[in-house]
């Protein structure tokens, strides 16, 4: 349809995205999940429409786009916007494991006045717009900002979307705002201090906190950071005063993956333990545990977080599990994220969970995630975001967190540890026979330029393993990273 034509329908479109014409069945939650809301009952979703349901996906990169997949295999369509312009590398990514293509329904940019893309969705004819959900850690800004909008002129005509407005939208993307809204709650953040890198005695500011991370030896470990990024990236380790002059000038006025400037550098103190992920999806400020993960970060080629692999996590007794959602439910409150997904990540230290991020978007990596965890757990975090939107029922009956597991999982990480042309790929069908092997998702091809891994996001490939032999999965995992499966040919100067 032409845009033209698209404007003269304008009016009838705005009918149909509001619910004009619909019948909507209402039916009341038990007293137990009514007692949840403020107002308004619960629903059961049974609708006939004129026109098809329509979900607006901002940001659909990564998991996003699997959600999307996941949407139009239910029968929505989806309206994809994009908050800014991304690379077109990023836009075009799409995972091998997607369960059906996309085809948009219309693609809208967002030109930094949400009124305006508010009245493109709405412009948008031959669907009824039903509700907003977030792609990925860029988008979590701009999906407030439209639901918030949206609910104040629509909330009378359209009773499924949510929001989680837009006092604290700020806060959920960066990442100092966040460790301090945490912190002003009384709960555990790490000690932190954000740095202009305009002032002139930035760099003097920075090391001015770094004293206060001594130990009685003069020795620091403290950990440099953008204060919004995602998969590690521009995250470094530093011990000395050398190291933080190099990883203070590496972040400061580069751009990260979403093509954002980094204006200021988040120096931290560096958190000893074990990092976890938990998985999370909310209805008004009800809080649902999908999946714990637990990280295999090691030290590689320089760089001290290297992602080896994410297991799904499961103890003998499931105390560390209780603490690990009890504490990041409580973090979800101080953030005000009381609607859709959540990506926390916790460091299990020696005086309980601190948080090191959390993002209101889905769990990250292409989607891989959701194929690892529908067996072990029977349903996946993207599911449960499509149910909670479908039937609030099936949402309220779900466990605070998931039972045990009936299959354990990893998604192996493989590391680069030479920079230059992948040759060949070596002991591929040794990989596939594994009695754990699921599948492998390349990000790079034979023939073309390989990094170094130092992060999440220069990981060639990840491997997905699940038995149900948890000895079985583990062996699987450790011949994999004894393997040298990748022919790395550097390029010589010489030859150039």
């Amino acid at each position: 349809m032409s845009s033209s034509a698209r404007d003269s329908l304008g009016s009838l479109a705005i009918g149909a995205a509001i619910g004009i014409g619909a019948t909507l069945i209402a039916q009341k939650a038990s007293t137990s999940t009514d007692s949840f809301f403020g107002s308004g009952p619960s629903l059961v979703r049974k609708l006939s429409f004129k026109t098809p349901p329509c979900i607006v996906i901002i940001d659909p990169l990564s998991s996003g786009l699997t959600l999307a997949s996941l949407l139009t295999l239910r029968g929505y369509a989806v309206i994809r916007v994009f908050s800014s312009n991304f690379p077109d590398e990023l836009v075009n990514l799409v995972p091998k494991n997607l369960v059906r293509p996309v085809e948009w329904m219309e693609t809208v940019y967002h030109s930094g006045d949400v009124n305006s893309t508010l009245t493109k969705i709405m412009k948008v004819s031959g669907v009824h717009v039903e509700n907003f959900m977030v792609g990925c850690e860029s988008g979590v800004e701009l999906t407030d900002e439209l639901t918030n909008l949206w609910v104040e002129k629509y909330k009378d005509k359209n009773c499924h979307v949510v929001t989680n407005g837009v006092g604290m939208s700020r806060a959920r993307r960066d990442k100092y705002e966040m460790g301090e809204a945490v912190r002003g709650k009384g709960l555990r953040a790490a000690g932190q201090k954000l740095i202009q890198g305009s002032d002139p005695t930035a760099f003097s500011q920075l090391m001015s906190f770094v004293s206060t991370c001594k130990d009685p030896s003069g020795k620091f470990r403290v950990v440099l950071k953008p204060v919004a990024s995602a998969g590690s990236e521009g995250v470094f380790f530093a011990t000395n005063e050398e190291e933080c002059r190099k990883y203070y000038d590496e972040i400061f006025g580069s751009t990260n993956v979403f093509g954002e400037l980094n204006t200021s550098v988040l120096v931290q103190e560096f958190l000893e333990g074990k990092e976890y992920v938990v998985d999370s999806v909310s209805i008004e400020g009800i809080h649902k545990t999908v999946a714990i993960w637990e990280y295999d970060k090691r030290s590689a080629n320089g760089a001290k977080f290297v992602y080896y692999g994410m297991r799904l996590y499961e103890s003998e007794t499931g105390e560390r599990e209780d603490e690990l959602v009890k504490y990041m439910h409580s973090v979800l409150d101080a953030l005000e994220i009381r609607n859709g997904p959540s990506h926390g990540e916790v460091m299990w230290t020696s005086k309980g969970p601190c948080l090191v991020e959390v993002g209101s978007r889905p769990h990250g990596g292409e989607g891989t995630f959701v194929n690892l965890v529908e067996k072990p757990i029977g349903y996946s975090q993207l599911s449960v975001m499509i149910d909670a939107h479908e039937n609030r029922h099936k949402f309220f009956n779900l466990p605070v967190r998931p039972p045990r597991l009936k299959a354990y999982a990893v998604e192996t990480c493989l590391v680069a540890n030479h920079e230059g042309t992948l040759h060949a790929i070596k002991g591929l069908e040794e990989v596939e026979k594994l009695q754990s092997f699921q599948e492998i998702e390349w990000k790079v091809k034979v023939g073309e330029h390989i990094p170094l891994t130092i992060d999440f996001l220069t990981s060639p490939a990840a491997i997905m393993l699940m038995h149900e032999s948890k000895e079985v999965v583990e062996r699987d995992f450790e011949r994999i990273h004894e393997m040298e499966l990748l022919d790395v040919r550097r390029v010589r100067l010489d030859t150039l």
